[in-house]
């Protein structure tokens, strides 16, 4: 485990990390919580940390969701959420792709929009909204762009065997380390900032 005696911000990944694969859902019923998940956020909530999702949403790019609906899921998800005690302090989501635009492919690819992960801007953004910096967060994902992303700005990752479990090949990068599920994770994640106390 890296060193968290100055965390404050945990950032996660949705689709594989929250809810269950194949994904992403295209409406509010097809959210299915990995089981543990919402009682994992909920724990980090109750520590005090901040907890912001940081998800791909190229459905929007390629006409398969439009943003009302993206927000019907969302609403899901953070009543669930709520209804065990959690709740998540901000939802960043980048709706871009490089070939697809309002539901069409593009006849040229687009150069990486910055927000798309394993680019870091989401990470970026997220830690600009709520006050807080790369060396004070920890970012928590199944796919190797989500390490990449994590490495590019400047914090660690831990890997979860859920999902897509580092097998996505987008990116050559593995997580600092990895977890069983988002339950394991925040578990040795707590057990290690408490160790750190003074």
């Amino acid at each position: 485990m890296p060193d968290f005696q100055k965390l404050r911000a945990v950032l996660l990944d949705r689709d594989g990390v929250l809810n269950e694969e194949p994904g992403p859902p295209l409406t509010p019923e097809e959210f299915i919580w990995i089981p543990g998940s919402a009682e994992a956020v909920t724990r980090l909530h109750q520590q005090g940390l901040i907890v912001a999702i940081v998800t791909n949403q190229s459905v929007l790019a390629r006409g398969q969701l439009a943003e009302s609906g993206l927000g019907m899921i969302h609403q899901k998800m953070c009543k669930e959420l709520a209804e065990v005690g959690g709740q998540v302090d901000g939802i960043f989501y980048c709706p871009h792709h490089p070939k697809w635009e309002n539901g069409r492919l593009r006849a040229t690819p687009l150069s990486p929009c910055g927000c798309r992960k394993p680019e870091p801007g989401l990470l970026a953004q997220a830690g600009a909204a709520l006050g807080f910096t790369p060396d004070e967060a920890v970012l928590i994902g199944d796919k190797t762009s989500d390490f990449e992303a994590a490495a590019r700005w400047g914090c660690p990752a831990i890997g979860v065997r859920t999902g897509y479990a580092g097998s996505d090949g987008n990116c050559e990068r593995d997580p600092d380390v990895w977890a069983e599920d988002l339950s394991a994770a925040v578990e040795g994640l707590l057990r290690q900032k408490e160790n750190c106390l003074p």
